[in-house]
């Protein structure tokens, strides 16, 4: 359903006005480069044990695997093997295997995988579109097929989960919208689909004072960065500048479209953002994709600056490691698929 103007303009009414960033809030903390890899990858989970895993898109031909964790000299072993890493375009099987996989999740120790099922943003193979749960030993513990809930030009982005384990929520940054997986009983369901706070609002993304994409089609992502902290979940389209949150309770399947309309809130103007993640104190990190930074949006509504370098080139997802820090991919997206240099992941120390 498509949602009329009148909710959002009245959740619009609740933004914040753009927060002023003090330079002088930048860490002062070297940003650590963990690794460095020729191939690009999104996602990225640390799990409480410390080993650090990634995912690999699969944008262009070049795939080598779909989903590793890095080994201490920097390298990537697939995971949980190479078998689930072998799909190649064609193979009608991948029951047991990676199709294109776009966000990898730590949970505790364990290791959560959202597969598109959408090769090279074409058509959607059936029965590819699932979330994977597996334990570190490589064990596949739980499998939630998402067919049911995908549109033919949906791409399912990043996911976060509810703090008592039972739900998954999901953004779908091609169709626009979230998805809900309830983890007990494995039913899914869509909110939000098509609402203005889940949709691309034909902003350009302007990165070292270019505009990413082409004038003649620039890109449009729908809802992207997913965050969870207390009873709200927040979320933002790539090609936006609002940060959103709605409780929880009124994403689940019985509440009615126009109720959920009415409660979104606009939390802030911030720019546009990939990944997003909330600290313990309700912070919530923002991959300030314009400013080559990551920057917090603070409880009180300030907006501070983490971490700004040029290494910092479209940082992608987070995830904090058992210490504290934060961990983040960079895609390089805007820069074309050779880039000027490697794609990295980074440790950035929190204050």
């Amino acid at each position: 359903m498509r949602y009329g103007a009148l909710a959002f303009l009245t959740s619009l009414a609740c933004v914040s006005a753009p927060a002023e960033v003090d330079a002088q809030s930048a860490s002062q903390d070297p940003i650590e480069v963990v690794a460095t890899s020729p191939n690009q990858w999104t996602g990225i989970g640390v799990t409480t044990s410390g080993r650090i895993y990634v995912n690999f898109p699969r944008w262009s031909e070049d795939v080598p695997i779909s989903v590793g964790y890095l080994r201490d000299d920097g390298s990537v072993l697939p995971f949980p093997d190479a078998a689930w890493n072998s799909w190649e375009p064609g193979d009608g099987d991948f029951s047991s295997r990676f199709v294109a996989v776009q966000s990898v999740v730590a949970v505790g120790d364990d290791v959560w995988v959202l597969d598109t099922g959408r090769p090279r943003f074409g058509t959607i193979l059936p029965g590819a579109p699932r979330l994977i749960r597996f334990d570190e030993a490589g064990r596949k513990l739980a499998e939630y097929p998402a067919d049911a809930v995908v549109h033919p030009g949906s791409y399912l982005n990043d996911v976060r989960f509810s703090a008592d384990g039972s739900r998954a929520y999901i953004t779908d940054s091609g169709a626009g919208g979230l998805v809900v997986i309830d983890l007990d009983t494995g039913s899914a369901h869509r909110a939000l689909d098509g609402h203005p706070s889940t949709m691309a609002t034909g902003t350009r993304v302007v990165i070292d004072g270019t505009p990413w994409g082409s004038d003649d089609d620039p890109p449009e992502v729908h809802a992207d960065g997913i965050a969870l902290f207390g009873e709200h979940l927040y979320y933002q389209a790539l090609t936006a500048r609002t940060l959103y949150r709605i409780p929880l309770e009124l994403l689940e399947r019985d509440v009615s479209d126009e109720t959920r309309a009415a409660a979104v809130e606009a939390v802030a103007d911030v720019g546009p953002s990939d990944g997003l993640i909330a600290g313990p104190d309700g912070s919530i990190y923002l991959s300030s994709l314009e400013h080559n930074a990551v920057r917090v949006l603070r409880p009180d509504g300030a907006i501070e600056v983490v971490a700004q370098d040029p290494l910092i080139a479209w940082p992608d997802s987070f995830s904090f490691g058992p210490d504290g820090s934060l961990y983040v991919t960079t895609s390089r997206i805007h820069q074309g698929p050779v880039p000027p240099a490697p794609y990295g992941v980074l440790r950035i120390s929190i204050r």
